[in-house]
C-alpha cells in the first residue's frame, strides 16, 4: 500500500476533553485518518510521543502545566503539527515550529479538510524532499 493511499496516522492533545471528543468526531467523519491516541495531558502526550511515532499531532497551545510550545520541546521526533486553539495571536509563533495549519476553535470541517490536503499533499513527495520542503517553507 504506498504512503497516499494509507490514512494518516494522527494523535490529538487538548485540556480540554470536549474539544477532543469534538475534534476526534470530526477527523473521523473524514475517513482519512487514523487516530493513534489524545490526551488531555501534555506530559503524557510526550511520554507516548517519544515513543510512537505519528503523522501529525493535533495540539492545543494554552494547556495547564505545559504548553504546546513546550510540549512540542520535549518531543524527540517533531511530527507535523497542527495547532488547534481558540487564540489567535499565537500563530506567527506557529509558523516558527513544525506547523502547517492553526485552525481556531470550534473548529470547522472545511478548515480540518483544507489542513489534511496540506499534509496529504507533503506526503505526495518522497521523505528526504517532504523534510526538506517543510524545512524550507517553514511548514
Amino acid at each position: 500500500m504506498s504512503n497516499l493511499t494509507q490514512p494518516l496516522r494522527v494523535f490529538l492533545v487538548d485540556d480540554e476533553p470536549l474539544a477532543l471528543k469534538r475534534l476526534s468526531r470530526l477527523l473521523q467523519a473524514t475517513g482519512r485518518v487514523e487516530i493513534l491516541g489524545s490526551s488531555t495531558d501534555p506530559e503524557l502526550a510526550v511520554n507516548y510521543l517519544s515513543k510512537e511515532r505519528v503523522d501529525v499531532l493535533f495540539l492545543d497551545i494554552q494547556m495547564p502545566g505545559m504548553n504546546g510550545f513546550e510540549m512540542l520541546a520535549h518531543l524527540p521526533n517533531q511530527p507535523i503539527v497542527i495547532f488547534t486553539t481558540a487564540f489567535d495571536q499565537y500563530a506567527l509563533r506557529a509558523f516558527e515550529v513544525n506547523s502547517i495549519d492553526y485552525l481556531l476553535k470550534p473548529v470547522e470541517s472545511a478548515q480540518l479538510e483544507r489542513a489534511l490536503d496540506k499534509v496529504e499533499r507533503l506526503r505526495g513527495v518522497q521523505q528526504p524532499e517532504w523534510r526538506a520542503a517543510v524545512e524550507e517553507f517553514g511548514l
